[in-house]
């Protein structure tokens, strides 16, 4: 079972994107003695979203750290939610192996539900999922997953691509080491 740990939490910060924001939330995290252990920031069609797990004393309360964040945000007249967790401690990480599924064609609004279904009754954990318009009406997901040891890869890879086909799209699954081989850009 987990469990809910005292020296952690997991703050997310949204709305619209503005200069300033990670320096107020990291400002007010400092200020609390406390440390950004791990931060994921990203801005989409102009929005922006941090999540990050922040390592804090035990004796700081969630309540005190989300108060100060908000009333900072507001001197400063960033407009973002926020919103703090509890961090639970996830269980032991799965046997598996990374692997990256790109699927992309022609923009669908059941792209990510059909595959991500397909992924979860194979108890096929998604640990990243981007998905962003590349041209002209047409659009790439990449998910990448941690595919239990158990999974027939051969058999995973037939059923995405056959869904794939069926919507009028393309997928493919490579090993997560030789993806990054082949994708890494050489700048001289």
């Amino acid at each position: 079972m987990s469990e809910v740990t005292t020296d952690r939490v997991l703050i997310g910060v949204f709305g619209l994107d503005r200069p300033g924001i990670v320096s107020t939330v990291s400002a007010v995290i400092t200020r609390f003695n406390s440390n950004l252990e791990q931060v994921s920031q990203v801005t989409l069609h102009g929005q922006f979203a941090l999540m990050c797990v922040v390592q804090k004393p035990a004796d700081l309360s969630r309540e005190v750290l989300e108060e100060a964040l908000k009333e900072e945000i507001h001197r400063r007249k960033l407009n973002q939610a926020v919103m703090i967790a509890d961090f639970v401690e996830p269980p032991a990480p799965m046997d598996g192996e990374p692997y990256v599924i790109s699927v992309y064609g022609p923009d669908r609004n059941d792209i990510i539900t059909t595959f991500s279904k397909i992924l979860a009754e194979q108890r096929i954990n998604i640990e990243s999922l981007r998905a962003f318009p590349i041209e002209d009406g047409q659009s790439l997901q990449v998910f990448e997953t941690m595919i239990p040891m158990d999974v027939d890869r051969r058999a995973l890879h037939r059923t995405l691509i056959d869904r794939a086909q069926h919507m009028g799209l393309r997928c493919n699954l490579q090993h997560r080491d030789i993806f990054e081989a082949i994708h890494r850009v050489k700048v001289e």
